[in-house]
């Protein structure tokens, strides 16, 4: 097992993308370890993907495991702040 595993989310955290990025959040978890997303490139997000990190974050706890952010685009910190996400998917500040 490694220690952590990373993830870009490319450049749409969303509903478009859910299928790929669970498939990525799948490899992941099955990796073991932390996941690191890379949301560096990330210009638009929805709700739907945020609900896949917040599952991401719920199945990663069951495992001793945390999500771990490599990078934050403007719109995820944007957004987020909107939604008031950010403690729920542990976007640091």
């Amino acid at each position: 097992m490694s220690d952590s595993n990373p993830v870009s989310c490319g450049n749409r955290l969303s509903i478009d993308q859910a299928e790929a990025l669970y498939e990525k959040f799948e490899a992941a978890v099955l990796g073991g370890g932390d996941v690191v997303l890379d949301a560096s490139e990330v210009q638009y997000s929805d709700t739907a993907g945020y609900q896949l990190i917040i599952s991401l974050k719920k199945t990663l706890a069951t495992t001793g495991n945390t999500i771990k952010w490599h990078a934050v685009s403007d719109n995820i910190r944007e957004i987020t702040g909107y939604l008031g996400l950010k403690q729920a998917i542990d976007l640091p500040d």
